[in-house]
């Protein structure tokens, strides 16, 4: 008994094998709708994007800050607050190029101060301890007096210059030198210009505070150990990470620059 839903007619004697369904071909191009469509999965951010004719090239839904305008705004502001108290004007650009930094990091741009190995940090300690010990080996005197006329402003018996010479050192300074430079700068140039680019912000926030007409020496001593050390802070991230650069940077200013005036107490 035929199915009723059959003619045997059209169907013929021999029945034919069932075909298994087809699969979905993907497609070769687009839709040209204002939206895509939920079976089309959106491009991530690793895809290769191939144009396609008459396709525009998609734009990112938000883009990162410029590290590089950011470094023109902090040198022009350098230059302009000047006429500032030596303190107050460290503070403000320090302030400056930590929000820059931190407005990087927050947006994304792939900073990352995550230690995945341990070992990173012991070197970023022993090479700040290695080239901040011996900088201060060679010319402690120097550099006592450099730190005393870059952070005493005029008076070097305050009671709390210790303390704010330690705090520029072991928190302000690092953190936002290192979420700039070492962080949102070197992600995009190498590190020759990274440090070069870091030691001319040093040496423009420090040397109008140096009076090196008086003493030229001292600032051909700290304007070497400058270049040195961003060198140093460079290579460190770039070989361990940002974490390990921080931390040498951590342990040789402090060496460079506090422990010169503790010593002298």
């Amino acid at each position: 008994m035929t199915s009723p839903f059959v003619d045997p007619e059209e169907k013929g004697s021999t029945p034919e094998p069932e075909t298994p369904p087809r699969p979905m071909v993907p497609r070769t191009q687009r839709l040209r709708t204002g939206h895509q469509p939920q079976a089309i999965p959106l491009r991530g951010a690793d895809d290769v994007w191939h144009d396609d004719p008459g396709d525009e090239t998609p734009r990112s839904t938000r883009q990162d800050l410029d590290p590089i305008f950011g470094y023109i705004l902090a040198m022009a502001l350098s230059v302009g607050l000047t006429p500032l108290p030596d303190n107050t004007r460290y503070v403000a650009l320090w302030a400056f190029m930590a929000i820059m930094g931190g407005m990087a990091f927050l947006l994304g741009s792939g900073i990352r101060l995550k230690v995945t190995d341990p070992g990173d940090l012991v070197w970023g300690l022993a090479l700040g301890l290695l080239t901040g010990g011996a900088l201060l080996l060679v010319g402690s005197d120097t550099l006592r007096t450099a730190s005393e006329r870059l952070f005493g402003a005029g008076d070097p018996d305050n009671p709390l210059l210790m303390t704010w010479v330690f705090q520029a050192t072991v928190f302000v300074m690092p953190f936002s030198e290192a979420l700039f430079f070492r962080g949102a700068l070197q992600r995009g140039h190498p590190i020759p210009v990274v440090a070069l680019m870091a030691s001319a912000w040093s040496g423009l926030m420090f040397f109008p505070n140096l009076g090196l007409a008086e003493t030229p020496v001292v600032g051909a001593v700290f304007g070497t150990a400058l270049v040195l050390l961003n060198f140093l802070y460079s290579y460190v991230s770039f070989r361990n990470g940002l974490a390990a650069s921080l931390l040498c940077q951590v342990i040789a200013g402090s060496l460079i620059l506090l422990v010169p005036m503790l010593v002298s107490l």
